[in-house]
């Protein structure tokens, strides 16, 4: 499904759980919540907005995709990693009960084929939730490999009927991850499978380019999605000082798939990146 707006609902804080050295759970709950139904879909996310400052309102400048972990008696379940520098994460780090919070988008990037007959899940941190349900809702059904990098030992999380390999990378924020070193190493089975990868944009970028031209994976066999960068604050300033209007160049590049016979969603990527790359936004 394409990024929805929805209804902005209104949330509280029902209760918020340590998992682990990066990882907090928060409940959600509230009126707004009613009629507030799962997507289907195991990779769902919604956007939530969170305050400025203690006991404030959500502001609607201050907004984050976060996967929903779980949708059950009347709540909505999100966990959020604490990192400095991150509006969802240092909140997190000091969330308590009765905090508001707001949902404005909904949407989903999971697309397993029916003829997948495997599927490799690859993530950092930042994907742990969505890796989470996806195994919950899917690894009884298809056979399923799952490779996470974690900053703390303490991150990894029981992952049940999977082949799970935790990778220690203590300067995931600072350094980046390796997750490109991971997917090459991978061995992937002949037969038609589903790779998805979710993490940070420069490793995910470098895995896509793996799967599509090196590995030659068809279209439609693999997911690749970019939750955060290790260098955002300086890109926020490159951005906003170069004036570029992405949506625009993102127009010319499905312009230019079109002249040139393509036009699907992975040759319309492949030059966005590249007119990224020439204004210095990649």
């Amino acid at each position: 499904m394409s990024t929805d707006e929805v209804t902005a609902r209104q949330v509280e804080v029902r209760e918020v759980v340590r998992l682990s050295p990066s990882l907090v759970r928060v409940r959600l709950g509230g009126p707004d919540l009613d009629g507030f139904e799962s997507l289907g879909v195991p990779d769902e996310g919604c956007v939530l907005h969170f305050p400025a400052g203690p006991d404030g309102e959500p502001d609607p400048e201050i907004g984050r995709w976060y996967t929903v972990r779980r949708i059950d008696a009347g709540l909505l379940t999100v966990d959020v990693v604490l990192h400095e520098g991150g509006s969802g994460g240092e909140w997190a780090a000091v969330a308590r009960v009765g905090d508001r919070l707001r949902i404005t988008h909904r949407n989903s990037w999971y697309r397993r084929p029916e003829s997948a007959e495997w599927q490799l899940l690859v993530g950092d941190v930042t994907a742990l939730p969505t890796i989470g349900r996806i195994v919950e809702e899917t690894a009884s059904t298809v056979p399923t490999t799952v490779l996470v990098e974690v900053p703390d030992t303490g991150d990894a999380q029981p992952l049940d009927g999977v082949d799970a390999t935790w990778v220690h990378r203590p300067r995931l924020a600072t350094e980046g991850s390796g997750m490109e070193a991971l997917v090459r190493s991978a061995v992937l089975p002949d037969s038609p499978g589903y790779v998805y990868v979710a993490g940070e944009a420069a490793a995910t970028r470098a895995v896509r380019k793996y799967l599509r031209h090196e590995a030659g994976l068809p279209t439609g066999s693999y997911g690749v999605v970019g939750y955060w960068r290790v260098d955002g604050e300086c890109w926020k300033r490159r951005y906003a000082e170069s004036g570029v209007d992405t949506v625009a160049l993102y127009q010319a590049a499905q312009a230019e798939a079109e002249r040139v016979g393509g036009g699907h969603g992975e040759e319309v990527r492949d030059i966005y990146e590249r007119k990224l790359a020439e204004v210095g936004l990649l």
